[in-house]
């Protein structure tokens, strides 16, 4: 039972305390107890009332104003709110389809997903993800969505070729594939080719920065890693902070003109005016604190330390990521890469013994990365709970990979 959270941990109603190495499900950006988030929000309440989606409020406005003037790239001045993480991923899939259309392209209705991948658990959105647990039993429900090798550019090319371009509205990616694949990352060749047949095509290209965004590795956004220019960028987690649930899609103007003479119809909640008081207020913390830098930075520390403590060990086949972003895969032999067998159940014995040893860790993996972990700790952890976290972690990998 967790009862609170202060900094980097949380709380149990038996005054135990247990360190966020995950940032819960990495959200906790700025970290928990910020008291400021809560007065936000509750002034927001006090004051307020429900307004429809397509009414400017202050708070509205305000979120929207520090979107664009500090965080989305330029030229992303159409912003349009969710509840969260997959209510972007599928608000961004409907998009894609919604501009094609307008353009006068009705029958590009695919939306090429990456293996491995995951954007989320409506219909929409595991339908473009490949995330083989998260994905069972729903297979009937599901459009058949093309998928591409996450690390292959010419069996990726080749793939959309085959499909027929003419059939295909956007191309949805990762900068680090998250839940699916513990922060793999595919090279600046892979990226380039798929930039190039999109554009060549007028394929969007979506960047899903749910995990990546808002500072988690270091940077504003996780395609600012990449040699590529998205048209449309959605995001959820960290723009709450776990505070709040907020998602947002943006994109250009170029996008979005066509669309005027049919509209993009709202969720009830999108741009609910206390939750974007309380998502700008997050920004606020995370620009004034200079917490985007102290994520690049602590992420430095955090690698070093893992590299040091697992880099060597014998079932860890690689430790990947950037900033404050990192995954752990773990095999039976990492000279051959072979996998444990599935019934060993190995990501969640690390799970349960870390939270024995006090600490939160993320489980990951689907398809080729079948054991992986994932560390995502609020940006504001110290050098101190890093070493804590590691240990930690060592202790638990220890115990059940003896």
């Amino acid at each position: 039972m967790i009862v609170g959270g202060e900094g980097s941990w949380l709380l149990t109603a038996d005054g135990g305390r247990i360190l966020d190495g995950s940032g819960g499900a990495i959200v906790a950006n700025i970290g928990h107890g910020r008291a400021e988030v809560a007065d936000a929000v509750r002034d927001a309440m006090a004051s307020g009332a429900y307004v429809l989606p397509v009414w400017p409020t202050p708070n509205r406005l305000r979120l929207l104003d520090t979107l664009r003037q500090h965080w989305l790239p330029d030229g992303f001045d159409h912003v349009f709110f969710t509840s969260g993480g997959s209510e972007s991923a599928d608000s961004a899939v409907r998009l894609a389809h919604a501009y094609q259309s307008a353009v006068g392209r009705p029958e590009r209705w695919k939306v090429v997903g990456r293996h491995p991948s995951y954007h989320g658990v409506t219909l929409g959105t595991l339908a473009v993800g490949s995330h083989d647990r998260r994905r069972a039993g729903f297979d009937r429900l599901l459009l058949e969505f093309p998928k591409v090798p996450w690390d292959d550019a010419e069996a990726a090319v080749k793939v959309i070729e085959q499909e027929d371009p003419e059939t295909i509205a956007g191309f949805l990616f990762e900068p680090l594939t998250g839940s699916a694949g513990a922060c793999l990352s595919a090279s600046d060749d892979y990226w380039l080719a798929i930039a190039d047949v999109c554009r060549r095509h007028d394929i969007l290209l979506i960047a899903d920065e749910v995990m990546t965004g808002f500072g988690r590795t270091g940077t504003r956004w996780g395609h600012d890693h990449l040699p590529v220019e998205p048209d449309v960028i959605y995001g959820g987690k960290g723009l709450g902070g776990g505070y709040v649930p907020m998602g947002m899609v943006a994109t250009t103007p170029r996008v979005v003109e066509p669309l005027r003479d049919n509209g993009f119809f709202f969720f009830t909640f999108s741009a609910a005016d206390a939750m974007c008081a309380g998502a700008a207020t997050v920004l606020d913390i995370l620009r004034q604190e200079h917490l985007v830098e102290r994520s690049g930075a602590m992420g430095d520390v955090l690698h070093t330390r893992l590299s040091d403590a697992l880099g060597e060990h014998p079932h860890v086949a690689e430790i990947r990521g950037r900033g404050l972003f990192a995954g752990i895969e773990f095999v039976a032999d990492r000279d051959t890469g072979e996998p444990f067998p599935t019934d060993r159940h190995v990501t969640m014995g690390i799970f349960r013994e870390c939270i024995a040893q006090g600490l939160a860790v993320y489980p990951a993996g689907s398809g080729p990365v079948r054991d992986a972990i994932m560390l995502g700790p609020p940006f504001v952890i110290t050098d101190g709970e890093v070493e804590t976290l590691v240990d930690r972690l060592t202790a638990a990998v220890g115990t059940v990979l003896h």
